[in-house]
């Protein structure tokens, strides 16, 4: 004996589906080619949409709800998806940084470059295009470690004013 409903039995004489065949769809005895033909024939005909709906509309209210809570399931999604918008954001926004401060560097290590080639002899060779690309890339890491050495001092600086207007404070109040 078969635990799926016969597919033979699924459709009357007129196409429509039988009033056994919608109860194995609702209970989900279907095997899966009578599923899909049965899913594919409620996608095109009302009649048996209808049926279909008030047959589970009749069913008792618990059957009629769902078998577990989704909104927890849906939160979790929604946060993961805006942790990936905000990365991507950051991720580009970092990129930008990245790409300013080549091109910056490269234009003005180019500037200084045309300064001191205006200074040289016409007797001296032209630097190959690796030297180039080593005296500027040098170059840039140079005044990007110029640049975080000034934000490092800067933020001591500010770190030490905020330590002494506190100690400050304290010692007014002190008194």
């Amino acid at each position: 004996m078969s635990l799926y409903f016969d597919n033979e039995k699924l459709f009357d004489q007129e196409g429509h589906l039988t009033d056994d065949g919608l109860y194995a769809l609702k209970d989900g005895t279907l095997d899966d080619l009578g599923a899909l033909e049965a899913a594919e024939h409620l996608s095109f005909c009302d009649l048996c949409l209808l049926r279909y709906t008030d047959l589970i509309d009749a069913a008792p209210a618990c059957l009629q709800e769902p078998m577990r809570d989704l909104i927890p399931q849906v939160q979790n999604l929604m946060r993961l998806r805006r942790f990936r918008i905000m990365t991507n954001r950051y991720v580009s926004a970092a990129a930008a940084v990245v790409l300013a401060f080549v091109l910056w560097g490269f234009a003005s290590l180019g500037a200084s470059r045309r300064m001191a080639e205006r200074t040289v002899e016409p007797q001296q060779p032209r630097a190959s295009f690796g030297q180039w690309l080593d005296t500027t890339v040098s170059g840039f890491y140079d005044s990007l470690d110029d640049t975080f050495s000034n934000f490092t001092l800067a933020a001591e600086n500010g770190l030490a004013q905020l330590q002494h207007h506190e100690d400050g404070d304290t010692s007014a109040k002190g008194d």
